[in-house]
Formats: C-alpha cells, structure tokens, sequence
C-alpha cells in the first residue's frame, strides 16, 4: 500500500518573505539560536582535537581517542550549518528561475559525490517551466532531501530526480520535483508523522528530520506543497509541488 502526506500550500500574496506559518517560523527561530551557540563550542572543540590528533602520532592508543573526539564534533558542526540553513529566511526569486538548468547543475554536482554503489537518474521533462524560488532555497531543499534519500539508501541501490510540468482544469499550471529511492520506505505511523514540525526521530536515517522541515519551508515561501510518499520496503519519494511561472 502507496501512503502520502501533504503539506499544505501557503495562500497567495505580494510579499517577497514566506511566511509558513507560527509553528515553522517558531521552530526557525529556535534552530538559529541552537546552530550560533553550538557553533562557537565546537569550533574550540575541533581546533584543539585536530592538535590533538596530530601531537599524538606516537601514541595510537590515545590518538584513536582524539579521532572519534574530532569526528564527533565534525557531525556537530555539519548538524549546526544545517540548522542554520534551516534557520535562514526563504526568498523568493525576482524574476523566474530556470528550474531545469538548476536541476542539470546539480545533478551533475551530485554524480561525482555518490558512493560507488549508487545509481543515478537525473529525469527533466523537455520544456520545463520556471519557478518562483531563487536558486539556493531549491538547491538548499534538494540538498536535504537527497541526503534524507541516501540515508536511507545506505551506500547501495538507486536514487532518482524527476522533474515534471503538471497541469489540470481546476489549478494554475505546477512543476513538481521529485526525489525517489528504492530504500526499505517508511511504517504507516512515521509516514502519519512526517510532516509534523515536532517530529524528530527517524525519518529516512536521519534522526532530526531537518532535512524535510527546510523542504516544507522552501516549498510553502513559493506558494506550493510538499508530498510524501512511501511504501513500506519499497522505497519513499518526496516531492515539492511548485507553482509554474511563464
């Protein structure tokens, strides 16, 4: 059974700053804060375990000690830039954005980082509209949601982007984007939980679930929605639903 969840989309408006609502802009806030403060302590901690590790040469057994200390702390701080981009106001772009060049930068940045046991698919329809995001809120969405994607993955199975022009009779034309694995996909009570801003443990391997709470941001200051969808041992695929520019 396919099980999906949605974000719902922002109403419409002149200003250029999302507002996606108190309980995100209250989360952003808080994630800021967290992301200055860690990042001053851990920038003492990895100056002096990198000294650490590298007086140590003639003692193994305490400069394996030293390496976990500054691998630790080098998860911390790529957990507080990601709170920060979290934290960080949406914007939109002033003039439309060239989603399917957008797309083709990035896939072909995201080829060359992929583990060997990864397969790639980069899908853009010929002809796909523009959007209203600036380039570093997709990128910055696309980001997370990849690495939510190959969380799952675990170094092995296939990772795919497609990027369509949707369009129906009762709503402005759309392009959706989105990100699929064939990773083991989510239970029915955490799919039921994905999208709830206070959710914060085991979402696609990673335990913070920022990844999908900046796609929900990203996507509601463009007008648009976030969609979840998974099968339990088939795989999940996220994707943002944007309103199409001329």
């Amino acid at each position: 059974m396919v099980m999906e969840r949605e974000a719902p989309a922002m109403p419409a408006g002149e200003d250029h700053t999302a507002d996606p609502g108190p309980a995100l802009d209250s989360a952003a806030a808080l994630a800021g804060a967290v992301a200055h403060d860690l990042g001053n302590m851990l920038t003492v901690v990895l100056g002096n375990a990198e000294l650490l590790v590298e007086g140590l040469a003639d003692r193994p057994d305490l400069r394996e000690l030293a390496a976990l200390i500054l691998g630790a702390a080098q998860r911390g701080s790529e957990l507080s830039g990601r709170l920060d981009r979290f934290a960080r106001p949406v914007r939109k772009a002033e003039t439309p954005t060239d989603t399917a060049a957008v797309l083709r930068a990035f896939g072909r940045r995201l080829a060359y980082s992929l583990p060997p046991g990864i397969t790639f698919d980069l899908d853009v329809e010929p002809d796909l509209r523009g959007i209203g995001l600036a380039e570093p809120a997709l990128v910055a969405a696309l980001d997370e949601l990849v690495a939510n994607a190959l969380a799952s993955l675990r170094d092995k199975g296939t990772l795919r982007i497609r990027a369509t022009n949707l369009f129906s009779s009762d709503e402005p034309p759309r392009v959706l984007i989105a990100v699929e694995d064939d990773g083991p996909g989510m239970a029915p009570e955490t799919l039921n939980r994905t999208l709830a801003v206070r959710f914060t443990a085991g979402v696609a391997g990673h335990k913070t679930a920022i990844g999908l709470a900046l796609s929900m941001r990203v996507a509601m200051a463009a007008r648009g929605r976030l969609l979840v969808a998974s099968t339990r041992g088939h795989g999940a695929r996220v994707s943002l639903d944007l309103p199409a520019l001329s």
